[in-house]
């Protein structure tokens, strides 16, 4: 299997179920049960019931996708594959807004339980900061490492969650929960909506998808198996709760479960529901933290940030830069401690985002019908609608100044959008230095590409490997890290290919523009027709240049082919047993005009132009730094073959052929390239 560069798959699906259990099983259950007995009194058993079960929808809805497009960003990544930009950067901003309030709620859940317990002269704000830092520090070394801490308390929690819940029922009095619903039935619709957010979670798991080992198997089964225990154990802890105490009690106060522990079992029962508690809070912040900066760190990736966010820790491999805005926000949000309206906000934001997620699966059915779909969603569409009206059906029920808040952040969401300037174009009018720093972030952070590889077999395999391959070299030199996408006419080939590198793939024919229509060509940067044809090959680079994708690459070996894609635009690479590696040179080395591989990678030959200011001008040869294992194999000036000696001269446009391994080859380059400032 391919190694794949950016991050590592090492979160298997017992893993990838603490990641939907730590968010889901938040202080949804040991916060909101008082409000609910407060507004609905016994009905709330049943609104939560309802809730989960509508929430299922969602939760097919995610799975189809996961397992489709198992990429980082979970539901803002699906919209960004499939729906128009701005609903895509919308969807992201919404999410982005819901993981980071989320985030900072828990955290202030977390310090008012430590303060009021343990500590009551130590400030709120320092207990937030204190977490803050040391759960940054476990999701930068990456999920797999937060999570050993995750999955340690979750333990712990649904330890203390089912044993109050199974010893609790033996003490339900069936005279609590009579009448069912004393205020009627009319504050069970606001009931739901309120407690929406406590099944949010299951669709973090695919905000992780590539962590995840086997994602088409292992993302739809970690979505189903949080969400069943979820709804078992909610369902179970409101009965008990509402069973044990008349809801009056409950209703009047702050920590529920803890009262209801402390009920049941005395002294135990309480110092177990504090320690469940403090378990949920820290659970449920470290994974929505993880799941904020990776939303960021998509956002970055695709453009509608600054691409400083997308940038991956050297070493870990995961998004440190959006990791530490989102702490800092985090950390500055939880420090005001204004519980109330945080839920708010976030509920509001991921009403509206998971809403446009339910509608990007009938988009993708649409658009893109050929995309491999390991797990497919029974009664479509009438799923995924139903998905959209359980989220959106709820939004006019929250509190006025939630919609207020909301449609504030909206506000803000579009200002920062049209802000960016590949989305407004009269941006580009910006200064010029403005440029020159744009253009120096972009030299240092590796942007992400999109590559689409038609043709799946052993050249487009090899293609894909070297292009997810990854090792010190290609992290040191490699100007971009590759999101593939394959188009591939044959089924079973098709479904190794997706078992080989999880990424999208689209069954059908690469020559069809109908195919090539469904992978969304102006969102790929670069095309390559891969297929053991010329002929095919060519009719795919011109099909893929027509429809606008800017760089588009071709194999093909029949001259008569070779000179009519070029002269249409496309490049053509001839050499049938250095393919692989010549795509991946042309890629990271766009000024490179020419080159060879010889002896399948023991060397390569280059031919670079020298830039006209270029600091290797009026120098010699035997003067200039070149690595021991590269050698000057041929200057070309003004199209005449010079032979280059030690007391040649280098002179602005000439073209220098280097031969040597690929590293030597690499540092010479950088030295000709290298211009005065």
């Amino acid at each position: 299997m391919a190694e794949q560069s950016g991050f590592k798959r090492n979160v298997g699906l017992f893993m990838a179920v603490m990641i939907g259990i730590g968010a889901m099983m938040g202080p949804g259950i040991f916060a909101l049960p008082s409000i609910v007995a407060e507004s609905a009194g016994p009905l709330g058993i049943i609104a939560y019931l309802a809730m989960g079960l509508l929430t299922l929808f969602t939760a097919l809805s995610y799975s189809e996708l996961g397992a489709a497009l198992p990429i980082a960003g979970g539901g803002y990544s699906f919209t960004n594959r499939t729906l128009p930009r701005p609903v895509a950067f919308l969807t992201g901003w919404f999410f982005w807004i819901g993981n980071t309030l989320a985030c900072s709620l828990y955290a202030v859940i977390f310090a008012y339980t430590i303060q009021v317990y343990f500590l009551p002269d130590v400030s709120v704000i320092l207990i937030v900061l204190v977490t803050t830092v040391v759960f940054t520090l476990t999701n930068l070394r990456g999920q797999a490492e937060a999570l050993l801490f995750i999955t340690f308390m979750n333990i712990i929690e649904l330890l203390v969650l089912v044993g109050v819940g199974v010893l609790g029922a033996f003490y339900v009095e069936p005279a609590n929960l009579d009448p069912l619903a004393p205020m009627g039935f009319g504050p069970l619709i606001p009931t739901m909506g309120l407690i929406y957010i406590s099944y949010v979670g299951f669709d973090l798991i695919t905000v992780a998808a590539e962590e995840i080992i086997d994602p088409a198997k292992n993302i739809p089964r970690a979505i189903l198996i949080t969400l069943g225990v979820g709804i078992a154990i909610y369902v179970l802890l409101l009965w008990v709760m509402m069973g044990v105490v008349n809801y009056t009690e409950l209703s009047q106060t702050n920590t529920p479960f803890i009262f209801v522990a402390d009920h049941l079992f005395g002294a135990w029962g309480r110092w177990a529901g504090i320690i469940a508690t403090i378990m949920a809070s820290l659970s449920a912040f470290s994974v929505t933290l993880g799941a904020s900066s990776r939303v960021l760190f998509a956002l970055g990736r695709d453009g509608h940030f600054p691409q400083i966010f997308s940038r991956l820790h050297s070493k870990y491999q995961t998004p440190h830069i959006a990791l530490f805005v989102c702490a800092g926000l985090v950390t500055i949000l939880g420090a005001s401690g204004i519980v109330r309206l945080l839920a708010s906000a976030s509920s509001f934001g991921y009403l509206i985002a998971i809403g446009i997620v339910n509608f990007t699966v009938i988009a993708l059915h649409r658009h893109m019908p050929n995309l491999r779909r390991p797990f497919k969603i029974i009664f479509y569409p009438f799923i995924p609608i139903l998905g959209i009206i359980s989220c959106w059906f709820f939004v006019p029920t929250l509190e006025p100044q939630s919609l207020i808040l909301g449609g504030g952040l909206t506000a803000v969401g579009g200002v920062l959008y049209f802000f960016q300037p590949q989305n407004r174009s009269s941006l580009q009018g910006f200064p010029k230095f403005l440029k020159r720093i744009k253009i120096k972030i972009q030299s240092y952070w590796r942007p992400h590409m999109n590559v689409l590889i038609i043709g799946g077999g052993n050249l487009g395999s090899n293609i894909a490997d070297r292009l997810l391959k990854q090792d010190e070299f290609r992290m040191v030199f490699r100007s971009s890290e590759y999101q593939i996408t394959f188009i591939e006419q044959n089924e079973e080939r098709a479904e190794k290919l997706g078992q080989r590198y999880s990424v999208p793939i689209f069954y059908g024919d690469g020559t069809k523009q109908e195919i090539l229509e469904q992978v969304e060509p102006q969102k790929m940067d670069v095309a390559i027709a891969a297929t053991n044809n010329d002929e095919r090959n060519s009719i795919i680079a011109l099909q893929a240049k027509r429809l606008g994708i800017g760089r588009v690459i071709a194999i093909a070996r029949d001259p008569s082919y070779i000179s009519l894609l070029e002269e249409s635009g496309v490049v053509c690479i001839s050499a049938p047993y250095a393919t692989a590696a010549m795509v991946e040179n042309f890629l990271d080395r766009p000024s490179v005009a020419d080159l060879f591989e010889i002896e399948s990678g023991v060397a390569s030959l280059i031919d670079m132009k020298i830039p006209d200011n270029a600091v290797v001008i009026g120098k010699m040869i035997q003067n200039i730094d070149i690595p021991d294992q590269c050698v000057v194999a041929a200057v070309i000036r003004d199209e005449l073959f010079v032979v280059p000696r030690g007391q040649t001269e280098i002179k602005a446009g000439d073209h220098v052929v280097f031969v040597g391994p690929d590293d030597a080859i690499q540092a010479a380059h950088k030295i000709f390239s290298a211009t005065k400032k």
